[in-house]
C-alpha cells in the first residue's frame, strides 16, 4: 500500500510539473491532456490514472505556483525589518513573481476556474494570496501604533483588487511601457491608499516600570532570586540602604519573592501595598544562594541559607525573644514609591557579593 502511494505521488509530480514548465514557457493555450503527458514522458491514458482532466491538472499547479510565488517573496525580502518598508518589499516581489511569468498570472487571474472540482478553495487560494504574505506586517504596523485596525483593513481590502488591476493593464495592455514606471506607479498607488500615523508612545503602567526597575537587562530573572518589602516610612527605607536588611528569625517573614510576571506582581502588589507606601527590593544571585544551600544540606544544618548570608553577627531581639539578622546593604537593590512613582537605587548593590564572614557564619 505504502510504495503504491508512493508512486502515485510520484507520477502526479512528473504530470504537474510538465504542466508547470508548459504554462510558464508556452502559455495557457498549450495545455492539453497530450502535451502534459509528452512533456512528462507518458502517454495521455496514462494520465487519467491520476487526474480527472486538464482543470484539475490546472489546479495542482496553482497551489504549487503559489508555494513557489511565497518561496520567491520569502527569499527576496529576508532580513528587511519589519515595517513598512518590508511590507512595500512584499509587494513588489509579488509583482515581481508574476512579471517573471506572466503566464502563471493569466492562469491565476484570467483562466475560468468553473470546471476546478473545488473551485471555491482555489478562488480564495488566489484572491488573499498576496494578503497572507503581508499579514505579519499588518500586524507589526497596527501592534505599533504605524496603523489602526480599521485603516489596515480597508487598505487591505483595497489592495486584494488594486494589484491584480495594475498588473493586468500591465501585462497584457502594455501600460504604463515600462516596468520602472509601472512600479513608480505601484507605489503611488500604495501611498494613496495606506495611510500610516506617527506611533503614538504606549503608556506604561507604574507595575510595568517597577518590573522593570528590578528586572533590568543585567540582572536577569533566571539567575537571580527577588524579594519586596514593604514599608510605610522613607527613613526606614533609607536606613535599609544604608545598613542591610534587618529582620527577625526569617527573611521570609518579611519579604516576599517575586518573578517577573506582571499578573504574579500586581497581586502581591495588591496584597501588601497597605502595608507600606515604599517598596525595598533585594536581589540575590541563584549562584550564591544554592552554594550556600548545598553546604547546609551537607552539614545537615538546621538554619535558613539566608541567615548565612550576613556580614555581621545576629542580635538578640529582647522583645521578640528572637534573633534579627541583617542581609547586607550589597543585596539591596533600592526602593520604590508606589504612590509618587519615584525610584531610588542604591549604588552598592551586588546580588553576587561573597564574603569569608558567610562560611564563617558556617562554622559557629
Amino acid at each position: 500500500m505504502r510504495n503504491k502511494l508512493l508512486k502515485e505521488k510520484r507520477m502526479r509530480g512528473y504530470f504537474i510539473e510538465a504542466a508547470k514548465q508548459i504554462l510558464k514557457g508556452e502559455g495557457i493555450d498549450s495545455m492539453s491532456v497530450r502535451n502534459i503527458a509528452d512533456h512528462a514522458g507518458y502517454s495521455y491514458a496514462t494520465l487519467y490514472n491520476y487526474f480527472k482532466d486538464v482543470a484539475d491538472v490546472i489546479n495542482e499547479c496553482i497551489k504549487d505556483f503559489s508555494e513557489e510565488c511565497q518561496e520567491y517573496v520569502a527569499s527576496k525580502t529576508k532580513g528587511l525589518p519589519d515595517g513598512y518598508e518590508k511590507l512595500r518589499a512584499i509587494i513588489h516581489s509579488y509583482i515581481n513573481y508574476f512579471l517573471e511569468y506572466p503566464s502563471v498570472f493569466d492562469v491565476f487571474y484570467l483562466e475560468k476556474i468553473n470546471k476546478i472540482e473545488k473551485k471555491k478553495d482555489t478562488s480564495e487560494l488566489i484572491v488573499y494570496l498576496l494578503e497572507n504574505l503581508c499579514s505579519n506586517q499588518w500586524k507589526y504596523l497596527i501592534d505599533n501604533g504605524y496603523i489602526s485596525s480599521q485603516n489596515a483593513n480597508k487598505a487591505i481590502s483595497f489592495l486584494r483588487f488594486q494589484i491584480p488591476g495594475l498588473l493586468i493593464l500591465h501585462i497584457n495592455r502594455g501600460y504604463p511601457d515600462s516596468q520602472k514606471e509601472f512600479l513608480n506607479l505601484v507605489d503611488n498607488q500604495l501611498e494613496k491608499i495606506i495611510r500610516l500615523d506617527t506611533p503614538q508612545p504606549k503608556a506604561i503602567s507604574l507595575e510595568e516600570k517597577i518590573l522593570r526597575f528590578i528586572f533590568d537587562d543585567k540582572y536577569l530573572s533566571n539567575q537571580y532570586y527577588f524579594f519586596i518589602h514593604y514599608t510605610r516610612e522613607k527613613s526606614s527605607a533609607d536606613s535599609i540602604l544604608e545598613t542591610g536588611f534587618k529582620y527577625i528569625e526569617s527573611f521570609h517573614n518579611s519579604a516576599e519573592q517575586i518573578i517577573n510576571d506582571k499578573l504574579d506582581f500586581v497581586y502581591k502588589h495588591n496584597l501588601y501595598k497597605p502595608y507600606g507606601s515604599y517598596i525595598v527590593v533585594i536581589g540575590i544571585s541563584k549562584s550564591i544562594f544554592e552554594k550556600y544551600a548545598n553546604l547546609v544540606r551537607e552539614r545537615k544544618m538546621n538554619i535558613y541559607v539566608e541567615n548565612i548570608l550576613c556580614d555581621i553577627p545576629p542580635e538578640y531581639d529582647d522583645e521578640a525573644e528572637e534573633y534579627r539578622y541583617t542581609l547586607p546593604t550589597q543585596y539591596v537593590k533600592g526602593y520604590i514609591n508606589h504612590i509618587s512613582g519615584e525610584f531610588f537605587s542604591n549604588k552598592h548593590f551586588n546580588p553576587d557579593y561573597d564574603t569569608p564572614n558567610f562560611l564563617a557564619n558556617l562554622n559557629q
